[in-house]
């Protein structure tokens, strides 16, 4: 049940859910919406990218407090949250809900023991922040999404969710092997 959950932050979801509701922005006439968007949901993972590059180059730790940090919460967080940024423009509400999904999508990795709760901090952190910014891109006083475009976007979210749900894109090995190779570069001090 908790993987079941996890599944829905993975990217080979959340990519899909994030070009879908890009092009139905654009489809329904909302560019800067659209743009925002984009701008949010490609820097927010290429920050997670390269923390994890980053942080993962030296090999694992002796004491793993900090090693990687969560892509998954900070994409589930972005993702979902960003669809309740774009259909609503209570700053609270947003951040209440970004909040709750951070929490629920950091439990999910802390209990599969796939990440420490420090790294599911951060990516909860990015992932809430990235929320808040995109939020603020779209404005307070944007019209609101007519009710074809808010019903397609949701309704993307879900067909591609469960219609994908399960698949995994694997791309922590990817990371994990292209980190290693930056490790060799750079300097690494064992801890």
């Amino acid at each position: 049940m908790i993987g079941a959950l996890s599944d829905f932050a993975d990217q080979a979801i959340a990519g899909p859910v994030e070009i879908s509701v890009f092009l139905i922005l654009l489809l329904a006439g909302r560019r800067k919406d659209a743009l925002a968007w984009a701008a949010v949901m490609v820097a927010a993972p290429t920050l997670i990218l390269l923390l994890k590059l980053w942080c993962e180059r030296c090999g694992v730790p002796h004491q793993r407090i900090f090693y990687s940090p969560s892509g998954h919460t900070m994409g589930g967080t972005l993702v979902y949250g960003g669809l309740l940024a774009l259909l609503c423009r209570n700053g609270w509400v947003v951040l209440s809900g970004a909040c709750v999904l951070a929490i629920g999508f950091g439990v999910t990795r802390v209990l599969l023991q796939v990440h420490t709760v420090p790294e599911v901090i951060v990516g909860g952190l990015i992932g809430v922040g990235a929320v808040m910014i995109l939020h603020q891109l779209l404005g307070q006083r944007r019209s609101p999404l007519s009710p074809q475009t808010a019903f397609f976007s949701i309704a993307a979210a879900l067909i591609i969710g469960f219609a994908l749900h399960g698949y995994r894109l694997g791309a922590e090995a990817w990371i994990e092997k292209m980190s290693h190779i930056l490790g060799r570069y750079l300097s690494c001090q064992k801890a």
